[in-house]
C-alpha cells in the first residue's frame, strides 16, 4: 500500500510540473515591418477576434492587410501570415495555444507561439493583448515572454 501511495505521489508531482510550464517559440522576422502589405490567411477554426487583432496590430504599424481563405498559398503576397489560436477555459476563457508564422515570398521567415501552462502567470491576459505581444516578438520589437537562459540554449540547438 505504501508503494502504491508513493507511485501516485510521484505521478502527481510529474503531472503538476508539466502543467506549470509555458512553451514559447520566438523566431523573429523583423523585415516584416518594411512591408507595404501583409496577407493574412484566415484560419476558420480560430475565433474571428484573432484575425481582427492581427489586422489592428498591422494597422498600428501603418501596414495594409488583406485577408485570404485558408486554402490560399503561402506566397499569395510578398509577406503572408498564417495563424492558429485555441482558447481554453479555467475560471475565464483564455488564449491557451497559439502560433503565428510569417512567410516572405512563400518561404517561412519567422514564427512565434505560446502554449500556456496550467500554472502560467500570463494565463489570463486578454487575447488581443497576447496577440499584440506575439506580433511585437515576431517583428523583433521586443521579447515579452522571456525564457530562462537554460531553455533558450535548448531551443537554439533544435
Amino acid at each position: 500500500m505504501f508503494k502504491v501511495k508513493c507511485i501516485l505521489l510521484v505521478m502527481a508531482i510529474i503531472a503538476i510540473g508539466g502543467c506549470g510550464k509555458m512553451d514559447i517559440i520566438n523566431e523573429p522576422a523583423p523585415a516584416i515591418l518594411q512591408a507595404d502589405e501583409v496577407c493574412i490567411i484566415d484560419h476558420v477554426d480560430t475565433r474571428e477576434t484573432y484575425r481582427t487583432a492581427l489586422k489592428k496590430w498591422f494597422r498600428k504599424q501603418g501596414i495594409k492587410t488583406s485577408v485570404f481563405p485558408e486554402k490560399a498559398a503561402d506566397d499569395t503576397c510578398e509577406w503572408t501570415i498564417r495563424y492558429y489560436g485555441r482558447w481554453s477555459w479555467d475560471i475565464v476563457v483564455f488564449l491557451a495555444d497559439t502560433q503565428i508564422t510569417a512567410y516572405h515570398d512563400g518561404v517561412e521567415a519567422g514564427r512565434v507561439g505560446l502554449v500556456a501552462g496550467q500554472l502560467d502567470t500570463y494565463k489570463w491576459e486578454d487575447g488581443e493583448e497576447r496577440i499584440f505581444k506575439l506580433m511585437d516578438m515576431l517583428s523583433g520589437k521586443t521579447d515579452h515572454y522571456v525564457l530562462p537562459e537554460s531553455k533558450k540554449k535548448n531551443k537554439q540547438t533544435r
